[in-house]
């Protein structure tokens, strides 16, 4: 582990339950890559359906992850019924991540702080780099991830527009933010957790009218007990 602690510090191979966002509960399991015998894409959707899979009661029901067209968001099916859970999948060369939620919409990022320099400062807004100081040259990282994050948990389908994604609060822990654009506006609450020298985002949202649980959005990176097994 570096010198950095965002949030919880969650382990590989290890089924993480009872994470906060907000209102909203959350598990979510991270493993490194396994050879190369499937992409980085389809190794994250293996590692969904294992996480929906864990998460149920005991069932023999099939659980199957498959990716929506045209943006990829990733759909839940148990014994062929869909919608599941929701779940969100992330993945960078070294470490694939998944979430899966049953009270509210799930968006799941994970960046290496070592990846996110100022050229991402393009896509951020002078009052998202005021949102916290940068003394542990971090602040990059935690907004890009957030944003993707936020974008995944909006279910928008279309490609990722990082500039239509606000970051309204941020700390080391958390998150607070809305996502706009012509037809819609949805806000939620995040988390930070870091994976080895990853920091990783999850965001959630309220499931939209009659597809669940409707909750407030309440505070960001609420800390908890986190089991993981």
């Amino acid at each position: 582990m570096i010198g950095y602690r965002c949030g919880n510090a969650l382990p590989l191979g290890r089924v993480c339950r009872g994470l906060r966002v907000g209102n909203w509960a959350v598990a979510a399991v991270f493993e490194p890559p396994f050879g190369d015998a499937e992409s980085l894409s389809g190794a994250a959707l293996r590692l969904a359906e294992e996480l929906v899979q864990a998460t149920l009661p005991a069932t023999d029901a099939v659980v199957r992850v498959a990716g929506l067209a045209p943006s990829g968001r990733p759909i839940a099916s148990i014994a062929g019924v869909a919608p599941g859970p929701s779940v969100s999948v992330s993945h960078v060369r070294d470490l694939l991540g998944a979430a899966v939620s049953s009270d509210g919409q799930v968006g799941l990022d994970i960046v290496d702080p070592a990846d996110a320099g100022r050229a991402l400062d393009v896509f951020f807004s002078p009052d998202e780099l005021a949102l916290m100081p940068d003394d542990l040259g971090l602040l990059r990282a935690l907004l890009w991830a957030a944003k993707e994050a936020a974008y995944k948990a909006a279910g928008i389908d279309t490609e990722f527009r990082p500039r239509q994604v606000t970051v309204e609060s941020l700390s080391l822990n958390g998150f607070t933010w809305g996502v706009h654009d012509r037809h819609v506006e949805v806000h939620g609450a995040g988390r930070f957790a870091t994976v080895g020298r990853h920091v990783v985002a999850i965001a959630v949202t309220a499931f939209a009218t009659g597809r669940g649980r409707l909750a407030a959005v309440g505070c960001g990176g609420c800390e908890e007990p986190v089991t993981c097994s």
